[in-house]
């Protein structure tokens, strides 16, 4: 029975320095991202976007971790709205990680609307490309029907020359 209890309480000593060990290693990760964040929205007031889109980039490529990922992935994709190089795809892409990933997130929340809005920008674009070929196609077509009737017309003006 002593052996027993002593064996428990070993084998509970040996698991409890592991689960120390990593809620030290979380606690510090977690510190540093927080950090890292912290940072970055300094930069936003300081008006440095440039310099605050990288520590969020950065941020966002870690491992996650809830309460800090989830609002520079928010964050990010505010910034990353009017991108010249990669535009509202790249918005909307990081809104659908920050649903998928962190569903119960306060971020997620107010990033739904922003996504609707996106996501319907993006649709409205490909619809108005879709558009202008179509009318780029009805112009060419109009043009070569014009051209028709210029023809025809010709035609007729000859062939009342001829029968008179």
């Amino acid at each position: 029975m002593k052996r027993l209890i002593f064996l428990a309480l070993l084998l509970l000593s040996l698991s409890g320095c592991t689960a120390f060990k990593e809620m030290q290693t979380t606690f510090v990760t977690r510190n540093a991202a927080s950090m890292k964040l912290s940072t970055a929205l300094s930069e936003l007031e300081l008006g440095r976007t440039a310099s605050a889109t990288a520590i969020l980039e950065a941020l966002v490529a870690e491992p996650g971790i809830r309460g800090v990922t989830d609002e520079a992935l928010f964050r990010l994709s505010l910034l990353k709205i009017h991108d010249e190089r990669e535009g509202a795809m790249s918005s909307i892409n990081l809104l659908e990680r920050l649903r998928r990933e962190y569903r119960d997130s306060p971020w997620t929340q107010q990033a739904k609307p922003l996504h609707d809005f996106l996501t319907s920008i993006a649709d409205i674009k490909k619809q108005n490309r879709n558009l202008k070929s179509l009318n780029s196609s009805l112009s060419k077509d109009n043009k070569e029907l014009q051209q028709a009737i210029e023809r025809l017309k010709n035609l007729d003006i000859q062939l009342e020359r001829k029968t008179r």
